[in-house]
C-alpha cells in the first residue's frame, strides 16, 4: 500500500494562518449570476405561424424574451442505478453502475404582459400532440409528431460577478455551462389568478432530455444552434465541445 492510500496524518491537517486561505474561501459562487440560452433551431417548425412580434417581444427575438424572463432554473444533478453483484469476492457484496440516470430539468419564468412566454411554450407542447380533425368536433383526435421535428437545444450558463471585469485584475472567473441535449417539455403546471394583493404570474415548466454535456471555465459564449431540418443536431459553435466529434466548427 502506497503512502498516498493511509489514512490523514496529524501533518496533514490545515493549521495555518487564515491570511494563507483568504483567498479561496472568499470566493464563493453566487447562485443570481447565470443565463438561459434557448438555443432553438427547429422552432419554425413547432412555431409555425406563430412567431411573436419584435413588437410582443420588446425589439428581442422571443428566445432573448425567454432568456431574460427565466427567473428560476436548475444546475442538473445525475446519478447511477447501480447492480450489486455478490460472490466475486468470498464475503464481499460490490456495486457496480448499470445506468446513468438524468433529472428533470426544472424553469421558472415570469410571465410577460404580451403572453409570450405562455404563447410559446404552450404552442410547443400543442405541437408534439395536436388534435387532428378540429378542436370542438366530437370526433376529434390526437396524434404525436416525430420528434426529429420538436426537440431541441437549451443551455445554461453560470457566471460570476468579475466574469466580465474590464481591467487589468490578476484573475477573472471564467464561464461553465450545461447543454442539454433533446430537450422537450413535459409539464406546464397551473397558475393561480386571484383578486387581492398584486403578484407577478410566475409559470413552472419541467423538461425532459436524454443527456446533458458540461464545460467548465472556458473564456468564450456558445453560440446558438442553427436551423437545420436534416439533423436533429446542427450546431455552428466556436471552439466548444470536443467530445462531440458531429459539430461542425466555424
Amino acid at each position: 500500500m502506497s503512502e498516498n492510500n493511509l489514512f490523514p496524518r496529524r501533518s496533514g491537517i490545515f493549521k495555518g494562518d487564515m491570511a494563507n486561505v483568504r483567498d479561496t474561501v472568499a470566493r464563493p459562487s453566487i447562485d443570481t449570476f447565470y443565463q438561459v440560452t434557448f438555443s432553438f433551431g427547429k422552432y419554425q417548425t413547432w412555431l409555425k405561424g406563430s412567431i411573436p412580434s419584435k413588437r410582443r417581444t420588446q425589439s428581442f427575438d422571443f428566445q432573448r424574451k425567454m432568456s431574460l424572463l427565466c427567473t428560476q432554473a436548475e444546475i442538473p444533478g445525475t446519478s447511477f442505478i447501480e447492480s450489486t453483484v455478490t460472490g466475486h469476492h468470498q464475503g464481499i457484496t460490490e456495486a457496480f453502475p448499470n445506468l446513468r440516470n438524468f433529472p428533470p430539468l426544472n424553469l421558472t419564468f415570469y410571465c410577460d404582459a404580451d403572453m409570450v412566454i405562455l404563447e410559446v411554450l404552450e404552442t410547443w407542447m400543442s405541437y408534439i400532440n395536436p388534435i387532428q380533425g378540429g378542436q370542438r368536433f366530437t370526433n376529434a383526435y390526437s396524434r404525436f409528431n416525430y420528434p426529429d421535428d420538436y426537440k431541441e437545444i437549451i443551455h445554461i450558463t453560470k457566471f460570476e460577478r468579475d466574469t466580465f471585469t474590464e481591467g487589468a485584475a490578476d484573475y477573472k472567473s471564467a464561464l461553465s455551462s450545461y447543454e442539454f441535449v433533446n430537450i422537450w417539455p413535459t409539464n406546464l403546471t397551473s397558475m393561480r389568478v386571484a383578486y387581492g394583493d398584486s403578484n407577478v404570474l410566475r409559470c413552472n415548466i419541467q423538461f425532459a432530455y436524454d443527456r446533458f454535456f458540461t464545460r467548465f471555465n472556458y473564456d468564450e459564449t456558445n453560440q446558438a444552434v442553427l436551423n437545420n431540418p436534416n439533423a436533429v443536431n446542427s450546431y455552428n459553435i466556436n471552439n466548444f465541445d470536443p467530445i462531440n466529434t458531429n459539430m461542425d466548427t466555424a
